[in-house]
């Protein structure tokens, strides 16, 4: 008995030599890749019918280019587990039915599964130093395959919101959503801590990271995708917040862009203006809203006090329609001050430029998700009277400028908007979130909301702006701020 558990240890030792020294598990996810690559240009709509057709064709070789190597690594993995097997059979040692019988036997593959598994955890802890490079967005190959699948034609995915609908359709229509919120802003402008500070109160329901990447049937996705499990890591932003599956997002973005792509043309996003609001699609995001409430408080969505939270920049674009679309509405604009703003805007539109440069799954993600605020994806709000004069998005004044279109937007449609100031949120960040509460009717009793808000001051270097923008953009600001929710009492020096 002894002979053949010998034999099949060998053998099993030989196939993980195997795997390891011809790589098999990184050429499978190159496959994957490749796979995941051709589907995205497939319904990339960014490329021309040439564009695609030479991309596929590319595409087609790499994938058999890199199957053929898998297919051969493979191959040589088992030879590395059939020679012991075959040479113990061939010496007289052990016949070949002994070690088949033994290798086949549910004993000896829990047994041998279970040690590879302790071998393979002491070895990953005294190799440590030497850590696998992070997946794109945290997105293995397979899940970047998933999602380019998910997002594949503006058809499917409306199929997909329809099935919700359907198979969901009665306990939907047993929720009773009290008014949304929308935290919208220029990005960089404090919006995502707002996000984080009320995605924490009892009353309030948004978007998280889980519900990605089958957006538009929330309900369906979390009963096929429940179970998975990804690693708390940085954001792709590089400014120290971290996420996971169950930290809130901004993925709503994806529905006005299904529904209104006519304001996505060119090289700019329209504004909406009365006229625009589409009455189905209207309806559409209502029941998406209740979706979420549903899936994130269960029975208690049918008490009538639950708010859809959305954090969307793009929102600022929306502001003379948001309040006849969701009667009941309240709009938060986080206010940063233009000097502080202009700079982090400016950063993170470098930052992006690289890593879209670097790693196209990156901007493939950000572009279906709407993000298109930085880098090679950048499309800027069509602005009244926002022109660049020449300036490039390179530039510090570029970003003051749009800065000054944005919140003159905001100071001409933004009238019931909630003006919360950042340097409030610093220095007072208790007393200002508990007056903001107070102000759209919130539920925030014993929640501290101190731990969302860096606290100091927020500084910046005001001598790489033109000195008439940012004249205009500090008499702006100034008249704003007036307006911001402020706390009854302020905190002492």
């Amino acid at each position: 008995m002894i002979g053949p558990v010998l034999v099949c240890l060998v053998a099993v030792v030989g196939f993980g030599l195997g795997i390891w020294k011809t790589r098999l598990v990184a050429s499978s996810q190159g496959v994957f890749a490749a796979i995941s690559a051709g589907i995205a240009a497939m319904f990339d709509p960014a490329l021309s019918d040439d564009e695609k057709e030479a991309s596929i064709r590319r595409t087609g070789l790499d994938l058999i280019k890199k199957t053929g190597g898998l297919a051969l690594r493979l191959i040589l993995s088992l030879l590395a587990a059939a020679v012991p097997i075959y040479l113990a059979d061939w010496l007289g040692l052990v016949p070949l039915e002994a070690s088949m019988d033994m290798m086949l036997s549910w004993e000896f593959i829990v047994i041998v599964s279970v040690v590879a598994i302790a071998v393979g955890s002491i070895l990953s802890r005294l190799l440590g130093g030497k850590k696998e490079a992070e997946p794109s967005e945290g997105y293995s190959a397979g899940d970047q395959m998933v999602h380019t699948l998910a997002f594949a034609s503006p058809g499917l995915m409306r199929r997909l919101a329809a099935s919700d609908d359907s198979l969901f359709s009665s306990k939907v229509a047993g929720v009773k959503p009290a008014g949304p919120i929308f935290i919208t802003s220029l990005a960089r402008g404090g919006t995502t801590a707002l996000l984080n500070a009320l995605h924490d109160l009892p009353n309030v329901a948004t978007h998280r990271y889980a519900d990605m990447p089958f957006l538009t049937a929330p309900l369906l996705w979390s009963k096929l995708g429940g179970n998975r499990s990804v690693a708390r890591r940085e954001r792709a932003h590089g400014d120290g917040m971290e996420i996971d599956l169950e930290s809130p997002e901004a993925f709503d973005e994806v529905l006005w862009r299904l529904y209104w792509p006519e304001k996505y043309n060119g090289n700019k996003i329209a504004l909406w203006r009365p006229g625009d609001i589409k009455e189905k699609a209207r309806d559409v995001m209502r029941r998406h809203m209740s979706k979420i409430i549903l899936l994130r408080k269960g029975d208690k969505a049918a008490g009538g006090d639950v708010h859809y939270v959305s954090k969307n920049n793009a929102n600022i674009a929306r502001l003379t329609v948001i309040p006849e679309m969701f009667p009941g509405a309240e709009v938060i604009v986080p206010l940063r001050h233009p000097v502080t703003h202009a700079a982090s805007l400016l950063r993170q539109h470098e930052n992006f430029l690289t890593r879209h440069a670097e790693d196209p799954f990156s901007r493939r993600y950000m572009n279906d998700i709407g993000h298109l605020e930085f880098g090679e994806l950048m499309r800027p709000i069509a602005f009244e009277g926002f022109a660049p004069g020449g300036r490039e998005p390179t530039s510090p004044d570029y970003w003051l400028a749009y800065w000054i279109a944005a919140f003159r937007e905001i100071r001409q449609n933004g009238e019931g908007c909630h003006l919360v100031a950042q340097d409030d949120l610093r220095s007072n960040p208790q007393g200002t979130m508990d007056a903001l509460c107070d102000r759209i009717g919130l539920d925030h009793g014993g929640v501290d909301f101190t731990k969302y808000f860096r606290p100091g001051a927020d500084l910046g270097d005001s001598s790489v702006y033109s000195s008439e923008l940012l004249a205009e953009a500090q008499a702006l600001y100034e008249e704003l701020n007036a307006r911001a929710v402020r706390a009854s009492v302020p905190v002492e020096a």
